[in-house]
Order: C-alpha cells, then sequence, then structure tokens
C-alpha cells in the first residue's frame, strides 16, 4: 500500500509539475479579429511565430472571433491572420515578457490573397487583460548596462518603485560578488513599494528561490544568461505571493541563431572613490582588485 501511494504520488508530481511551471513562467497573446464594420469574424486562422526559433503555434478564431495563444515563452513573435475574402494580415516584431497577457485586435481589410497588410512597427501596448502591476527590464538592456558586481537582481532596481538598501550598492568588499550567504543577502536586499528588505518574493524561471535564513536569493544566475528580470509590484495572481513584490528572473533559451557574449571587468582601487569615513580618519582607499 505504501509502495502504491509513492508511485502515485510521483506520477501527480510528474504530470503537474509541467503545467505548473508553464502557467507562471509563460505568457499569452490574446485578441479578437474583426471585418472593416468591426463585426467579428469567426474561423479565421491565426498563427504566432516565435522569430527567434521560427517555431509557429497555430488557432483560429471562434464565433465570437476571438483567439488566445497560451504558455509562449518570452521573446519576439509575429502575428498572422488570414479569412476568406480578406487580405492576408502580419504584424511582426512583437516583444512578449514572462507572464504577460497582451491583447493585439485585427482589422481585416476586403481583398484578395494576392495582397497582404503587414505592420512592422507599432507604439507600445498597455496590458488591459491582466490587473498585475510589473515592469522589466529586458536582454537588450542587461547587455548594454554596465554590472560590475554581476548581481542579476540588480536589473530590478532599475524598475520604479524598488528601493535598494546603501549595501547593494557596494563593489568593493567581499559580499559585492554574490558569494555564500552573506553575498547572496547583500544583492537581495531591496524594498517594493515601501516594503521592507528581504520580504520579496525571487523566482528563477517560474520557481521560487528564496533561502531560509534571511529569505534570499539561494541562486544567483549568470547576468550573460538572463533574458529578463521582472519586478511585478501589486496585484499579482495566486500563483505568486510569497512577499510583498516579486522578482521574476527568465534565463534565455536557444535560438535559430548562433549568438555569444564576450567581457573584460577591471577592477583597481586606483578608479574608485574612496569614502567620506577613510577620508575623515586618514585611511587610503584598501585594495581591490
Amino acid at each position: 500500500m505504501v509502495l502504491k501511494r509513492m508511485i502515485v504520488a510521483c506520477l501527480l508530481l510528474g504530470v503537474c509539475a509541467p503545467v505548473m511551471r508553464a502557467q507562471i513562467r509563460s505568457a499569452t497573446i490574446i485578441g479578437t479579429v474583426m471585418d472593416p464594420a468591426g463585426s467579428v469574424i469567426a474561423g479565421a486562422d491565426v498563427v504566432v511565430s516565435n522569430l527567434e526559433t521560427n517555431i509557429g503555434f497555430k488557432t483560429r478564431t471562434t464565433d465570437a472571433g476571438q483567439f488566445a495563444v497560451p504558455y509562449l515563452p518570452q521573446g519576439v513573435y509575429a502575428v498572422s491572420v488570414t479569412a476568406s475574402g480578406f487580405m492576408p494580415y502580419r504584424q511582426s516584431e512583437i516583444t512578449l515578457g514572462t507572464a504577460q497577457a497582451l491583447r493585439i485586435d485585427i482589422n481585416l481589410k476586403v481583398g484578395t490573397v494576392e495582397s497582404t497588410v503587414e505592420v512592422t512597427a507599432e507604439a507600445a501596448r498597455v496590458q488591459t487583460d491582466s490587473t498585475s502591476v510589473s515592469s522589466a527590464a529586458q536582454a537588450r538592456v542587461i547587455d548594454l548596462i554596465p554590472n560590475i558586481s554581476q548581481d542579476p537582481i540588480y536589473y530590478a532596481i532599475l524598475q520604479a518603485g524598488v528601493q535598494p538598501r546603501n549595501a547593494t550598492a557596494d563593489t568593493t568588499s567581499n559580499n559585492s560578488f554574490g558569494i555564500g550567504v552573506n553575498g547572496r543577502r547583500q544583492y537581495s536586499a531591496i524594498g517594493i513599494n515601501g516594503g521592507r528588505a528581504f520580504t520579496n518574493d525571487i523566482q528563477l524561471d517560474g520557481l521560487p528561490v528564496m533561502g531560509g535564513g534571511y529569505n534570499e536569493a539561494a541562486v544567483i544566475p549568470n547576468t550573460e544568461g538572463l533574458q529578463e528580470v521582472r519586478v511585478i509590484s501589486n496585484n499579482f495572481s495566486a500563483e505568486y505571493g510569497h512577499g510583498q513584490g516579486v522578482i521574476s528572473m527568465s534565463t534565455k533559451s536557444g535560438t535559430n541563431q548562433y549568438h555569444g557574449q564576450g567581457a573584460w571587468d577591471v577592477r583597481n582601487e586606483a578608479l574608485n572613490a574612496n569614502t567620506n569615513s577613510n577620508n575623515a580618519n586618514g585611511i587610503e582607499d584598501p585594495r581591490s582588485r
């Protein structure tokens, strides 16, 4: 009987775990397809394609003209729509973030398949299908902004409503490298929306990674492998809720192009200003290389 229960438990975990992770990490594109008069178009073919992997996801609009493509990893997408009697429609360069519900309503024009309506750039869209308040640093920002301490949570500080402790800005002590409990605690010493430090839910690829001592990040990913660092500061859904705010880090997945990155960081006390306390007490800037 005990063995049977263990087998059943393992099967349940194996079935449920991937679904739970997909709900947390993935995003959704939803929308309505209409004709020029504003009437909905049922049975239109919709294809959502990941431009970085060339993987497509197909669906059809319902009788209400609506479509939804869930469980999408963060990335850059294109949406194509075809329907009998209407010109094909394609919108590309759609940036989709983690756990984002992005609405794209489409108006088809009457015409033949020889002509195509293509939209390649559009103003930033406001998320209207979710009440959560969030912002994110995407891979391009992560690649361009210097981060001498290689702290992945540093990119959360760039978001509105996030306030770090003074120690978080330290780049010269032994704790500024994120090594050991004290180093990871220094990385995690930030507050969100006026909350205290160490009261946040820190996640990596949809899974909580907080330590049991100070609620600090127990797993520190390489910053070069980050696709996005998102801060969810208010009205987050039921899969979150371990703290005042949520810091969600997502790692990069493979694409259809080879890519790599190289960096050379220089750390030397000659390039650092001494502290006011050291100057007042006649103490030279300590060696830090």
